[in-house]
């Protein structure tokens, strides 16, 4: 333990400077593959901390990969550093209070797992140099999960290849070790085109809303004969009309887009799942005399949990020991949940017992296909009635709260990163287990042939 003191304790001095990118990219919420600021920001500390840097990847413009070492383990970090629409928020506040009205926000708290990873890559690398030992350490810089886009595409791309191991982090409304995993998913827009024509005389018309309506109440009835999940990885898809635009009553629309989403328990079954949405939106079209394309943006598959590698990770969680929150802390938390509306219990202050476990999903799922994965979970939001994609995590991530997190994220992950190197055993049986997970299979992206990421997708 006295050696990996030395990782913890350069985690102490040195953060400063990660917190204030942190601090930075909160300050500058971009959205998904418009993530130019972060990006820049992120490439930046890697330089100055020793890492060599590969940048625009798998199409992206925003990705980039950091290396520094040779030989084994090849250690894989992660780093996410988009935002959402609409959630803006003044940091710190318990009142809803847009910086820019309608603006994006970190309301996922990707300016923390931004550079979480990174602290714990640029320690290890620090304690490595010191001891003269052999590893590569990589950092992956990942655009646009909030649409798990790009992942599946640097996936595809052979970015992941060669990786041992990954350790990943995600803060959330709990404090554990990992084993988690979780549903496959997809993400597709139905562009409808039909004709346009007075209001009048509508029968001369043939309406792409009209179309995009009923494949909307198709979508209502086919609900409830998809397989359910389980409470904590429930079947659910949602759906979208996203360009309205400056419609009039008394036009017949020619143009009209819905924009769909499915989780399902795994790549089978989300792939038979959107034949059937494909199937609405054809008959919708059919109904209605229009035409309608499909336009993929991306498509995950499930994540393969990892016992062994929670384990690790939860006994390190343990001895880098949780956030203390102060009282200050604390009370913002309960304001918190008090505008919201939920019960005001503050934060927990415990850590769940290691057990496979279902969370939202995350295109980390597509590292979990190359290799190994521990994904810790480490509490911001003070209960999971509090919910997440909103304004009120937008504010907790830009706290101090959140420096306190992103601290025992790179303690954690980086002493992990230790474990592994000091005790190989412990890799070997991670590994075993991974491939008793695949029982066989081999990755295969779910991406059509030639897709290329839609790079324009938030850029008005």
């Amino acid at each position: 333990m006295r050696e990996k003191k030395t990782l913890f304790d350069w985690i102490d001095e040195n953060r400063s400077d990660f917190l204030a990118v942190s601090k930075a990219i909160w300050e500058n919420p971009e959205l998904s593959v418009q993530e130019y600021f972060a990006a820049g920001q992120l490439t930046a500390l890697l330089e100055k901390n020793g890492f060599s840097v590969e940048r625009g990847l798998a199409g992206f413009p925003t990705s980039f990969i950091g290396t520094y070492g040779s030989g084994s383990p090849v250690i894989g970090f992660s780093s996410e550093y988009d935002a959402l629409p609409g959630l803006s928020q003044r940091r710190g506040s318990a009142g809803h209070e847009p910086l820019v009205p309608g603006g994006p926000g970190h309301g996922c708290t990707h300016n923390l797992i931004a550079v979480g990873g990174i602290l714990a890559a640029c320690a290890l690398k620090d304690w490595l140099q010191a001891e003269g030992l052999d590893a590569t350490v990589k950092v992956f810089g990942t655009p646009a999960e909030e649409l798990c886009m790009g992942k599946p595409f640097m996936a595809r791309a052979g970015c992941f290849d060669g990786v041992d191991v990954f350790l990943d982090f995600h803060p959330f409304h709990r404090n554990l070790g990992g084993a988690c995993t979780t549903n496959a998913y997809f993400n597709v827009k139905y562009h409808f085109d039909g004709v346009t024509a007075h209001g009048n005389a509508p029968w001369h018309g043939r309406s792409a809303q009209d179309a995009g309506v009923l494949m909307g109440i198709a979508l209502e009835f086919l609900r409830e004969h998809l397989p359910p999940g389980t409470e904590d990885m429930p079947t659910t898809f949602n759906y979208a009309f996203p360009d309205e635009g400056k419609s009039f009553p008394n036009v017949v629309p020619d143009k009209h887009t819905l924009w769909c989403v499915g989780r399902m328990a795994n790549a089978e079954m989300a792939a038979e799942a959107l034949k059937r949405v494909e199937d609405c939106a054809k008959g919708s079209a059919i109904a209605t005399g229009t035409h309608v394309t499909a336009e993929i943006i991306s498509a995950t598959h499930e994540l393969l949990p990892n016992l062994k590698m929670s384990e690790v990770l939860d006994k390190n969680l343990r001895e880098a020991g949780l956030p203390q929150f102060s009282a200050a802390e604390e009370a913002l938390a309960k304001a918190l949940q008090r505008t919201l509306g939920v019960p005001e219990t503050g934060y927990g202050g415990e850590i769940l017992p290691v057990g496979i476990s279902g969370q939202p999903v995350t295109d980390s799922s597509e590292y979990s296909w190359f290799a190994p994965i521990g994904f810790l979970n480490i509490q911001i939001a003070p209960s999971e009635a509090f919910g997440w994609h909103n304004w009120a995590v937008t504010s907790l991530g830009g706290s101090s709260a959140g420096e306190k997190v992103v601290t025992v994220a790179g303690k954690t992950l980086a002493g992990a990163a230790f474990d592994l190197i000091r005790a190989p055993e412990i890799l070997a049986d991670a590994q075993r287990e991974w491939k008793d997970r695949l029982n066989g299979r081999t990755y295969k992206t779910l991406l059509p042939e030639g897709l290329e990421p839609d790079l324009g997708i938030n850029k008005a």
